[in-house]
């Protein structure tokens, strides 16, 4: 289903592939969905399309991203990036971190611009996010590590739905039978993390994942958090949502999408109209 190259696209069953010259946005159509393998960075940076995160950051603001300073572009703890390339992405891991006091990780010396690009991880952080990977891989709660190794990871998904708003997502993992979204937290118990996923509307981030992941396979997959702490004993916790809870977070996502729409056409943003 995936590309291996940078900037790659596939495509739903159905959908055209857009010429490579022209911007993606003035290719696509009400019902069109599409896969890309690329940098971060460049998810990030496509304004065309709008993400949960920008979402909730509506939601809690009433301002659409072309309103927001930082255009409604979000980046997490140095930890938790680290945690999610190292997990997820291991070759981006050993591009963009260097572990210090660490002879055995980087072999070869880096120049000094790598080491000027690099994010510097020291020895405590290396041991915490070396034991916060093991404890997934070898969780007994569910088959994580058969799920990682089998998912699709990092892959970012565009598509313009029935009203022509313009969407996009990047999952930590999916297949076409679960979704899967890596969380650190300083208390991963159920009842902690229930608290953890109100206040940050992570429930939002889930079903906005699932359309996204349901539109581009056609299977309607399930959904988990694997939640993690970053401190001994490193804690693993797998909550898997139940279909109510999906149901219940898609009502709202649509509620809010819709509210998105109407600010947005009045700010000129991309989810106003396609």
């Amino acid at each position: 289903m995936t590309g291996e190259n940078n900037a790659s696209r596939t495509n739903a069953p159905g959908t055209n592939e857009p010429g490579a010259n022209e911007p993606m946005s003035k290719q696509c159509e009400a019902g069109f969905c599409e896969s890309r393998r690329e940098p971060l960075a460049d998810y990030l940076a496509n304004r065309d399309f709008v993400s949960s995160t920008q979402l909730r950051r509506f939601d809690k603001s009433g301002l659409t991203a072309s309103q927001l300073a930082d255009g409604g572009l979000v980046t997490g703890t140095v930890m938790g990036e680290a945690l999610h390339a190292l997990v997820l992405e291991p070759e981006v891991f050993s591009q963009q971190y260097l572990v210090l006091a660490d002879a055995d990780h980087d072999r070869r010396a880096p120049s000094e611009a790598e080491l000027m690009r690099r994010i510097w991880l020291d020895a405590w952080q290396w041991s915490a996010l070396s034991y916060a990977r093991d404890a997934l891989l070898a969780c007994s709660q569910a088959p994580v590590a058969d799920w990682l190794s089998a998912g699709n990871k990092e892959l970012s998904i565009y598509w313009i739905d029935e009203v022509g708003a313009r969407w996009k997502a990047r999952p930590d993992c999916f297949t076409r039978g679960i979704v899967l979204d890596l969380k650190t937290t300083s208390d991963c118990r159920p009842d902690a993390f229930k608290r953890t996923r109100e206040h940050f509307g992570y429930d939002l981030q889930a079903a906005h994942y699932v359309e996204a992941v349901t539109r581009l396979t056609g299977s309607t997959p399930q959904f988990a958090f694997l939640s993690v702490e970053l401190s001994a004993p490193y804690s693993v916790w797998v909550h898997e949502l139940e279909a109510g809870e999906i149901r219940a977070a898609r009502l709202l996502l649509d509620q809010l999408k819709h509210a998105y729409i109407a600010a947005s056409k009045t700010a000129g943003d991309a989810a106003g109209s396609a």
